[in-house]
């Protein structure tokens, strides 16, 4: 006698369960849909540009994956999060498990009722990232064309492709027309429980506003809405300022896209200007004291040292607590990855986060629950063992992750009037490394093949 299928009780077993293909399609700036944002970059379950969101919703490929999730099975799409899981014992669906599955009885209905098939009676979106184009007004280092048109220019010259532009190189909207996305994710927005606004620059782009819009009209006051955003321009065009919309919903997540501080900031995130910044941190601790502010940090080994620098700065001029920081260890480019430097260099930056690890113990208990104190501890921790993990470390070696770096950084510095050493003196060593090496040479062009994107 076979088992009834109880996909419920599977979920809540299986070791490789993730509540995304339930509740969440995730939408990138060129129309492909994931799972989740952290989906491996070549890989997609389906097009804006060929179907629509609720087609995708119950394609083949999204059916399947919600059987293996139920079964155990790994996606290998996944391999980010899982080898996060595998190293340190937590990762990204971890937490979405944990806020949208084990305590949530209206989503756990919703995994209860797939199908032997593995579709779904519904496509309701819970959690909503739709990423509505590409329009950015910076080009940082360790971002691309695809996320940031302000890219465009400096990578056709850093690739050389002035006259062959690839299918990354320009102002990217998913769907097949610029409203398709806006125009199926509005009717979603009774359900949502979480939006989360990313980029390009969110707040550069007119869907985020109209979305904000239709919220007010619903009077959906009360879902979680989160930002990622650079930080530096509040206003767009005939909107109001976004601080005037932030006002009336109660539950505000902004994390800042700020990965440095000063000239180191204005350098790896180009575009940024400093002074901007600050002044609206101010203007939100002014008028918006309710929105709940973090850094996110992407830690590269580039701005390792300033990470120190920044988040301590930061808490001494109240624009802080010593919590309120997301530390993101940098996967791509490899060559900024914090595993892709040698053991030396590893070790100092080892040494300057531990300091802080030990200035954020002295902080003591700082409330009740203690949990953001204790949470950005264990970030700090886990960076340092990410930087130790040989799991996808060195896939073309050291010396060839280090020479790739010598020639982006030379070539981008060249086009910006930009000096890294100038601007980081901390990594003078790296320098001295390269030319003992014989290491800061330009590499050939067939050589670059899967880094220009």
């Amino acid at each position: 006698m076979s088992t009834p299928f109880d996909p419920l009780a599977l979920a809540k077993t299986s070791k490789t369960f993730c509540v995304f293909p339930w509740i969440h399609q995730y939408v990138g700036p060129p129309g492909d849909v994931k799972p989740c944002c952290v989906y491996k970059y070549t890989d997609e379950i389906g097009s804006l540009k060929e179907n629509t969101l609720e087609e995708i919703w119950n394609n083949d490929r999204t059916k399947q994956m919600r059987l293996n999730f139920l079964n155990g099975v790994q996606d290998p799409s996944c391999a980010i999060c899982n080898n996060r899981e595998a190293d340190f014992g937590s990762a990204y669906k971890n937490e979405y498990n944990i806020k949208f599955f084990d305590k949530d009885e209206t989503i756990q209905q919703i995994v209860a009722s797939t199908n032997i098939d593995g579709s779904l009676p519904e496509h309701k979106l819970f959690y909503i990232d739709v990423r509505y184009n590409n329009l950015c007004n910076l080009s940082c280092r360790s971002c691309a064309p695809h996320y940031s048109t302000s890219w465009i220019v400096d990578h056709r010259k850093l690739y050389d492709l002035v006259i062959r532009r690839d299918k990354d190189d320009g102002f990217q909207y998913p769907g097949k027309t610029e409203d398709q996305a806006l125009e199926e994710t509005l009717p979603q927005l009774a359900n949502a429980k979480c939006i989360y606004f990313a980029g390009g620059e969110p707040l550069m782009q007119k869907e985020h506003y109209e979305v904000l819009n239709k919220l007010i009209e619903l009077e959906n006051f009360d879902v979680e809405i989160r930002y990622n955003t650079n930080f530096n321009n509040f206003k767009l065009k005939k909107y109001d300022n976004v601080i005037d919309y932030w006002k009336k919903f109660k539950n505000v997540n902004v994390y800042a896209s700020l990965d440095g501080s000063y000239e180191k900031a204005e350098y790896w995130r180009n575009g940024t200007i400093w002074n901007d910044v600050v002044a609206n941190r101010k203007r939100m601790l002014e008028e918006t004291p309710h929105v709940n502010f973090r850094i996110a940090y992407t830690l590269s080994w580039p701005n390792a040292f300033n990470l120190i620098e920044f988040h301590r700065e930061w808490v001494e001029l109240g624009f802080i607590g010593p919590g309120d920081i997301m530390i993101n260890p940098l996967d791509t480019p490899p060559y900024y990855c914090l595993k892709n430097i040698p053991e030396w260099k590893k070790r100092e930056i080892e040494e300057k986060l531990s300091e802080n690890i030990e200035w954020l113990k002295s902080f003591g208990k700082i409330n009740e629950f203690n949990y953001l104190h204790e949470h950005v501890i264990t970030q700090y921790e886990t960076a340092i063992k990410f930087m130790w993990s040989t799991t996808d470390s060195y896939s073309s070696g050291l010396d060839s992750s280090l020479k790739m770096f010598s020639h982006i950084t030379t070539k981008l510095d060249g086009i910006r009037s930009q000096s890294f050493f100038d601007v980081y003196p901390e990594h003078i060593n790296i320098k001295n490394y390269l030319i003992h090496n014989q290491l800061n040479i330009e590499i050939p062009k067939n050589e670059l093949s899967g880094f220009n994107k």
